[in-house]
């Protein structure tokens, strides 16, 4: 067989391969009524707006849109839906593509490496591993990221040593697309890096390789630009704070070493696995050193951050899959055949038990552990979509504005999924997650009764739903409006925001009580208040929850959230609090006089001063600021912050907010000592800057009366 003919043949394979698996991928797809879970429901959603942005020709909230998250694959998924039926056939579509390259770009590696015959098993391997099949049907970027890592790994290798300039470029385009897919890809492809300087010599390497990094900045600078202080803080964050606040236990402990090694089978196949262990012996024999640190380095690295999850390991699996085709390579020709054989029947078995539960169990022999990851088809109906007609209908219309609260995070049912149907079809709601203690600002509420989700967010669910047990004046504000069964036995009911009723008593007495209500609540955000007054201006409405202004006013009070331990607190003199057009549970202030606020056309701090040494103070007892110093000149703030890359200092001006209390102005803004460029000091201090997302937290419009900074003070009105 001459060598072109066998790599006809060889490509044919994977090609058939890969046919499988999309028909698979297209009947699954046929079959399935699944709500989109959690980070998949929040990629379409960020799929529909992308097309509708692009078609539109806006550019920046692309670019704006997500914190973390590149848009590289929701807004190619938004682009073919604006010419395919749906939203979500675009989003298989997108997946079955980077599927197809990532199985070409594997076998191509492992041609290139060991030969045809490896990179053939290597490439049915990944694409018939449970991992990779499960997230084939799922809108993940995973699976193209490990796509894109094996185009880069392939990129790596055809290049030489980085001493042939078109295929270093070309790496340098692939690695700026992977940015823009997943930021952690560096992480997958820097082993090979580092292997290839090894490879290649003379100085036209260096220039190839600087050539590679220009163009990896000009794809994903755009994105990352903005976003370049505070990714090392986030990602961090996500390793660790995060991982530890969702009950992830310690990252070095037995436990969590071993959650990667013993889920392996379940993940990459019990016949895979078995195989790399093999692989690796292999590869270490013939020294194929690439193959061993772009396998091991990067699993090490995941086994010691506390965030554990099967996704961060899948990029792993295209070197992991040539490893274990190294291990058929090894054998013998009889042997290898009938290895070979068996392989290729248990992929064919775990794909099956993945995608459809057939057989129901696939086990690992002589352990307790899971072959497969079975995620069948389902037919129900979770009925989001009828919940949210319901509310539109209550509202007044389908296109009426209102607040709703999903109080359970389900992942078949949760804040994730509603968003994503909202969006989709263009209903403008603004859907949130469950509140923390009283729903202000929300007009509807989504409740369900059973499972309610993960361990870390269960408590806040139950704590919300225990607000509304039968007869409790939370209840009387929030009447049910639908009931509605779902498919696990639970019921899910819909409640809105009805103030229409009147409280039995006189306004002059409510306006009384409500006062009382009001002292009583400060002592949860004040201490050692002084001149405290509180004025209710109010008509025969406050009957029914509804006050014209509420005025707090105090000569001087330590503020802060008091009923948190260790909270900061910040002393202010001469404050003056407006509320205009307050909704408050009527019911609480008669039965119990105690004060629950609802909503608010608008909350103003209209005057208040505060002290050099008592803003100092304050700051240095506020999380997050240990690392900040300030000093006051007239009108502006000078800030240091160390952080753990170079340093930022400047001055920032406090000037009125377009849609938030306050915006802050930078200037004279230096990273590291260096001056930074006018152009570029929005990217360095929006990372730095509070107030876009204290805004957004916000659930009524809150503003604050002209901001004066002092030598002595800080003062806000006239």
């Amino acid at each position: 067989m001459t060598p072109s003919t066998s790599t006809r043949r060889e490509w044919a394979l994977v090609a058939g391969a890969f046919l499988g698996l999309a028909m698979v991928a297209g009947v699954w797809l046929a079959l399935d009524r699944h709500p989109p879970e959690w980070d998949h429901a929040n990629h379409l959603e960020r799929a529909v707006l992308c097309g509708r942005d692009l078609f539109a020709g806006n550019v920046t909230p692309v670019i704006e849109r997500s914190a973390f998250y590149p848009p590289l694959v929701p807004c190619l998924a938004g682009v073919v839906a604006r010419v395919v039926p749906s939203d979500v056939v675009a989003a298989q579509i997108v997946m079955l593509a980077f599927l197809a390259l990532g199985m070409a770009s594997i076998y191509t590696l492992g041609r290139e490496r060991s030969g045809g015959r490896v990179g053939v098993l290597a490439a049915v391997l990944f694409g018939t591993a449970p991992f990779v099949v499960f997230n084939t049907v799922r809108f993940q970027l995973d699976l193209p990221l490990a796509s894109l890592v094996a185009l880069a790994l392939w990129l790596v290798v055809k290049s030489e040593g980085f001493t042939r300039g078109r295929w270093t470029l070309a790496l340098g385009g692939a690695i700026g697309l992977g940015l823009l897919v997943k930021p952690p890809f560096p992480l997958y492809v820097s082993p090979a890096v580092l292997w290839a300087f090894t490879q290649g010599g003379g100085r036209r390497r260096f220039t190839n390789v600087v050539g590679a990094a220009i163009v990896a900045t000009a794809v994903s600078l755009a994105w990352y630009g903005p976003r370049l202080m505070g990714m090392p803080a986030q990602i961090a964050n996500r390793s660790f704070k995060q991982a530890a606040e969702s009950g992830h236990p310690e990252p070095l402990s037995w436990t969590a070493l071993a959650i990667y090694p013993v889920t392996l089978p379940t993940f990459f196949g019990a016949a895979a696995t078995l195989l790399l262990a093999f692989g690796l012996v292999v590869a270490w024999r013939r020294r194929r050193w690439l193959e061993l640190a772009g396998v091991l380095l990067p699993f090490a690295c995941f086994l010691v951050i506390q965030n554990k999850n099967a996704r961060y390991t899948l990029p792993i699996l295209p070197l992991a899959s040539i490893v274990s085709a190294l291990a058929v390579d090894a054998l013998p020709g009889r042997a290898r055949a009938v290895v070979t054989g068996a392989v290729l029947v248990i992929a064919a078995v775990q794909v099956s038990a993945t995608a459809f539960a057939i057989p129901p169990h696939v086990g690992v022999p002589g352990t307790a552990l899971a072959a497969a990851v079975p995620a069948p088809p389902s037919r129900a109906d979770w009925r989001h979509e009828e919940i949210l007609e319901t509310i539109a209908r209550h509202a007044g219309g389908r296109h009426v504005r209102a607040t709703v609260s999903i109080v359970p995070n389900h992942a078949w049912f949760s804040t994730s999924n509603f968003r994503y149907y909202a969006v989709r079809d263009g209903r403008p709601l603004r859907v949130l997650r469950a509140w923390d203690d009283l729903p202000i600002g929300v007009h509807y509420m989504v409740l369900k009764t059973g499972d309610v989700g993960p361990p870390w967010t269960e408590q806040k669910s139950r704590r919300a739903m225990a607000r509304l047990g039968a007869g409790s004046d939370l209840a009387r504000v929030y009447p049910v409006i639908a009931e509605l069964r779902l498919p696990d036995g639970s019921v899910a009911t819909v409640r809105a925001r009805d103030l229409d009723a009147a409280v039995d008593d006189a306004p002059d007495a409510m306006a009384e009580s409500l006062t009382a209500a009001v002292r009583r609540a400060l002592d949860d955000v004040a201490r050692d208040v002084v001149g405290l007054e509180v004025r209710v201006d109010h008509d025969a409405a406050i009957v029914r929850g509804r006050v014209r202004r509420l005025v707090i006013a105090a000569t001087r009070a330590s503020i802060g959230e008091l009923r948190k331990a260790h909270a900061a607190r910040l002393t202010v003199h001469d404050l003056r609090l407006v509320v205009d057009d307050l909704l408050v549970n009527p019911w609480s202030v008669r039965h119990a006089e105690r004060f629950e606020p609802l909503d608010a056309r608008r909350v103003s701090l209209a005057h208040a001063t505060i002290g050099a040494q008592d803003l100092t103070a304050f700051l240095h007892e506020l999380k997050g600021f240990a690392r900040t110093t300030g000093r006051r000149e007239p009108d502006a703030l000078v800030f240091g912050v160390r952080l753990p890359g170079p340093d930022v200092s400047g001055r920032v001006r406090v000037i009125p907010g377009a849609g938030r209390p306050v915006a802050l102005d930078a200037e004279s803004l230096r990273l590291g000592g260096v001056p930074v460029p006018a152009a570029l000091v929005g990217w360095v201090f929006r990372n730095l800057d509070p107030s876009s997302r204290l805004a957004a937290r916000l659930p009524v419009p809150v503003e604050l009366a002209k901001v004066r900074i002092m030598a002595d003070a800080i003062h806000v009105g006239d």
